[in-house]
C-alpha cells in the first residue's frame, strides 16, 4: 500500500475542491445519505491525473497500492471514486487477471451505492476487458456474492460487451453467460440488483431479441415488474404489450 503521507495528501487535495451546491444536488439520485463532498466525477478524474504527474506516480504498482490506500481510507463518495480513477488509464495495459480479484474485494468491501459500482465497472473494468475479453467468463461467480454491488456488476460490466467492435473485429458477448446471469439473479432481493437485469437483457434485445422475448414469456411470472420494464424498453409496442398482459 502507499505510504500514508502521499494518501493523506491526496485525500486532501480532494477535499478542497468540496462545494456544498453540488454535494446537495447529488444527493437527490440517492435514496439514502452518500456523505458527499460535492465534487463531480470529471472533477474527481481531472485531480487524480493531475496528482499523479505533480508526484510521478507512474509505476503500476505503484499507481494500484495508491489507489488501495484511498479506498482503505475512503468514507465520502468521492473518495471512492478517486480511487477507482486513479487507475482507469492503466488497466487496459498494465495488469493481468490478477485484478480480477481485486475488483471483486471493492465491490464487496468499498462500494456502498450504485454510481460508485457503475464508476468501476464503466471506467475501470470495461478497459481491463476491452483488452481481455476472455476474461469476461471469470466473473459470472460475481452473481453469487453476498454484496448487492458485487451482484450488480456482474451485469452492468457486460453491458458494452453484449456486442463491441474490437480493431477490426466484433466481439459479441455469449448469449449462455447473459441469460445465465439473469437466470441466477431473478429472485434477486435488491432493486439494483433486479435493474441491472433489466439493462443487460434490454441490451441484449438489440442482438438476440427472440432468446430474451423467449426468456421473458418463460419467466414472466417470476419476473420483478421493474426489471420487466427496463428489459422491454427496445421492443416494438406490440410486443411489449403481450408481454406486459403475460405478466397479468
Amino acid at each position: 500500500m502507499a505510504p500514508d503521507a502521499t494518501v493523506e495528501r491526496l485525500l486532501a487535495v480532494l477535499r478542497t475542491e468540496a462545494d456544498p451546491r453540488v454535494a446537495e444536488s447529488m444527493r437527490r439520485y440517492f435514496p439514502g445519505d452518500i456523505h458527499a463532498l460535492g465534487v463531480t466525477n470529471a472533477g474527481v478524474r481531472v485531480l487524480a491525473d493531475a496528482f499523479v504527474a505533480e508526484h510521478r506516480i507512474v509505476t503500476p504498482e505503484a499507481r494500484l497500492a495508491l489507489a488501495e490506500g484511498v479506498l482503505a481510507r475512503a468514507f465520502h463518495h468521492e473518495e471512492v471514486l478517486l480511487g477507482f480513477a486513479l487507475l482507469r488509464k492503466l488497466v487496459k495495459r498494465s495488469y493481468d487477471e490478477a485484478l480480477l480479484g481485486r475488483f471483486r474485494y471493492w465491490l464487496e468491501h468499498y462500494v456502498r451505492n450504485w454510481a460508485q459500482c457503475d464508476d468501476l465497472c464503466l471506467t475501470v473494468a470495461y478497459p481491463f476487458f476491452l483488452s481481455r475479453v476472455d476474461a469476461l467468463n471469470r466473473i459470472q461467480d460475481w452473481t453469487e456474492s453476498p454484496s448487492p454491488w458485487c451482484r450488480r456488476a456482474a451485469n452492468v460490466a457486460l453491458v458494452k460487451f453484449v456486442s463491441r467492435k474490437i480493431g477490426s473485429t466484433t466481439y459479441r458477448l455469449p448469449l449462455d453467460h447473459i441469460l445465465g446471469n439473469a437466470r441466477r439473479l431473478l429472485g434477486d432481493p435488491e432493486p439494483y440488483v433486479q435493474k441491472s437485469v433489466g439493462w443487460l437483457l434490454k441490451v441484449a434485445t438489440d442482438h438476440h431479441r427472440d432468446a430474451v422475448v423467449g426468456f421473458l414469456e418463460t419467466h414472466i411470472r417470476t419476473i420483478h415488474r421493474d426489471t420487466l420494464r427496463y428489459a422491454i424498453e427496445r421492443l416494438d409496442e406490440k410486443q411489449r404489450k403481450s408481454l406486459m398482459t403475460l405478466e397479468h
